[in-house]
């Protein structure tokens, strides 16, 4: 059997699993700390609400204490740095857990996090507090994008979607938390120290939580992979006789040894893997550009920096309970659930074109046309996840998530930018989500449905057709790809 086929006698989601999940998954809420923290330790003096300028709540920021009112730009600057380090973690940290392991690469760059979360509270200027917040962003890239796949990995495919929905809801919640906590520490680096703390409780689950069976497999690691799935069965109450019969046979090679490493050419090696990662990289592009850009737009929507933040984070919590609703009917898939979402995101946001911000009534009308907006591209985001896990083979998949995560972060380094346009017309960056999100909605529509689908374990597998029992037949290919494929990679 190989690693798919023995979760049906370990369990998808048996109580070891949801033991490891719980303490892997908590470590998002934390994220979710980390990752908006700029937005309220560097408060604007003023904001636009209902197109006049009023004062923020007061609270001592780096505003305040660095002279920044008449430079504002250099907190745009620090944000885009801040992706920036989001992308560079995607990008490099993915590569090292397909090589090295998910887990013994997590569990370094969480404590890595960790460690240069405090040391943003002993900035004294804005150009330590840039260089501090780009390491962050490296190991915040990192970890959100190896825990994800550990968490993914350590559980049968079935229940994928129900696992991925959950996480960005984890991460919604840290965002309202950090609005409860700016709201009550208004000094910024008593912010810093209380969104730093609980990093060091959540840091358990990386250090106990064992490595993915799914890595080892693909790696040829057997007997390893075969151990840890043996355990899992135990924990999960399996009788001891069945344990024993958890054998994993050798998947079909792939052209690679446990000691060669894949990279990003191998995501452009055949034609469907070159249409898979470039539209799953402008569909992350297209996710972040507008969660972000929404996100950080979120102070604009009531007088109340604090409530409107904690709106924009509490809004997506329905937004994952509808998408794992609906990605697992067979009507609408993972497919044309993402298409719907990210038509919807974009029409939301086009029509707060139509809406003057001159009036209560139409200024009510705007906020909820963009939390309308947020939820879509929320559920958007989470989907697109799940999606990614299940296009991209297993030898590539944190490589294959990981360039399309570097996506996503030029798209949060952009929408500070974007946003900035609201001062030639408050409706601008609102228009510019909404067309690049109908564009992506129309270009999902090149990619298949995975719902019910086997998940690819090498690059053979995305070439091949189906049986009806769920099984890849190597057999459909002809002789000539299957060579051209093995020949490739081993020149990789």
């Amino acid at each position: 059997m190989d690693v798919e086929q023995s979760f049906r006698a370990v369990g998808a989601f048996g109580r070891y699993q949801i033991f490891c999940y719980t303490l892997l998954a908590s470590m998002h809420i934390y994220l979710g700390l980390q990752m908006f923290l700029m937005e309220f330790i560097a408060l604007a003096p003023e904001k636009l609400v209902n197109g006049q300028k009023i004062p923020t709540d007061k609270a001592t920021t780096i505003v305040d204490q660095w002279k920044l009112q008449d430079s504002m730009w250099i907190v745009g600057l620090i944000k885009s740095i801040y992706f920036l380090g989001v992308l560079l973690g995607n990008l490099f940290i993915g590569q090292l857990s397909d090589k090295f392991g998910r887990k013994a690469v997590l569990y370094k760059v969480y404590i890595l996090l960790i460690c240069f979360s405090f040391f943003t509270l002993f900035a004294n200027n804005y150009q330590t507090l840039a260089v501090i917040r780009f390491f962050v962003g490296v190991f915040v890239g990192g970890t959100v994008l190896v825990s994800f796949v550990l968490i993914q990995e350590l559980l049968g495919s079935s229940v994928w979607t129900i696992s991925g929905n959950i996480l960005p809801a984890l991460f919604a919640l840290g965002l309202a938390l950090l609005a409860g906590l700016a709201s009550v520490f208004k000094n910024w680096r008593d912010l810093c120290i209380v969104t730093s703390l609980p990093g060091i409780i959540l840091c358990i689950g990386s250090f106990i939580v064992p490595e993915s069976p799914r890595w080892l497999y693909s790696q040829g690691s057997i007997a390893e992979a075969e151990q840890i799935m043996r355990y899992m069965a135990q924990k999960n109450g399996v009788p001891f006789k069945e344990c024993n019969n958890i054998i994993l046979k050798p998947k079909a090679s792939s052209g690679k040894t446990k000691s060669q490493s894949y990279t990003i050419k191998d995501l452009f090696i055949t034609k469907r893997m070159v249409v898979r990662t470039l539209v799953m990289g402008y569909l992350w592009f297209v996710c972040s550009f507008s969660y972000y850009g929404l996100t950080m737009s979120s102070g604009h929507l009531s007088s109340s920096v604090y409530t409107s933040f904690a709106l924009s984070g509490l809004v997506e919590l329905p937004s994952y309970v509808i998408a794992a609703i609906l990605i697992n009917r067979h009507w609408a898939g993972r497919k044309r659930t993402l298409v719907g979402m990210l038509l919807l995101g974009g029409i939301f946001c086009l029509c707060i074109m139509f809406m003057p911000p001159t009036t209560s009534g139409s200024f009510s009308v705007r906020m909820g046309f963009a939390l309308g907006g947020k939820l879509a591209m929320s559920a958007a985001f989470s989907i697109v996840y799940i999606y990614a896990t299940e296009l991209f083979p297993t030898v590539v998949r944190n490589v294959g998530m990981g360039t399309s995560s570097v996506c996503a972060r030029v798209g949060g380094m952009l929408a500070p930018l974007v946003i900035s346009l609201a001062q030639f017309g408050t409706s601008l960056p609102y228009i510019v989500f909404g067309v690049v999100a109908v564009v992506a909605g129309f270009m999902t529509l090149l990619l298949p449905e995975t719902l019910n689908e086997p998940i690819p374990d090498n690059l053979q597998d995305v070439e091949v057709n189906v049986s009806k029992a769920g099984r890849y037949q190597h057999n459909d290919v002809p002789e000539d790809k299957i060579q051209l494929l093995q020949h490739d990679e081993e020149t990789v």
